[in-house]
């Protein structure tokens, strides 16, 4: 398992890049399957971000995360659950999964970081045995790209986030010993 902070996770929205303002935002990605969990694969995804996460939706996640962190149950997940669409995720010639939070924070030189989660769907067999990965319901995209929408990131297919009060910011635990990396991430 693996822990990392993420800088900017929920923060909020400041003045966006010119392209940021054009939605919807289609990018293509190579997404790199090197862990321990899951086949050690290649595929193409497609993500589309078709608007951002309102403050009032953040708060509430916010909410949802601190509350999480103090009870350890599924409640940021249905939360995320309960959020209409920002956009969605798919390998190619595969059904899209719904993103259900996506922000943007600009970058130095007009690029930008684009953080993106939702619900992880649970397998049966997962829930039939309480598998530990029951924990990992959240699934995290990060995207940085540059001014011309090129880029890199990562994808965290089972996350678990706490929140550290004495830091004041996530913490975020990823069930495989690292996320799926995300190459040649082009804005189309």
């Amino acid at each position: 398992m693996m822990m990392c902070l993420v800088p900017g996770l929920f923060a909020g929205l400041s003045i966006l890049p010119a392209a940021a303002e054009e939605l919807p935002l289609r990018f293509n990605a190579i997404a790199v399957n090197m862990s321990n969990v899951g086949a050690r694969t290649q595929q193409r995804l497609d993500i589309t971000i078709n608007r951002w996460s309102t403050d009032e939706e953040r708060a509430k996640l916010m909410e949802a995360l601190k509350s999480h962190s103090r009870r350890g149950d599924r409640e940021l997940a249905d939360t995320l659950f309960s959020k209409d669409s920002v956009g969605t995720i798919r390998e190619v010639q595969r059904l899209a999964y719904d993103l259900r939070y996506a922000r943007m924070n600009p970058m130095e030189g007009g690029g930008m970081q684009i953080i993106a989660a939702t619900d992880r769907p649970l397998a049966f067999a997962e829930t039939w045995r309480s598998s530990r990965t029951l924990d990992y319901n959240v699934s995290l995209l990060i995207l940085e790209v540059d001014a011309e929408g090129r880029g890199e990131g990562q994808l965290m297919l089972g996350a678990d986030f706490q929140w550290d009060e004495e830091k004041n910011q996530v913490v975020i635990t990823n069930f495989a010993s690292e996320p799926v990396r995300l190459t040649s991430v082009r804005l189309r």
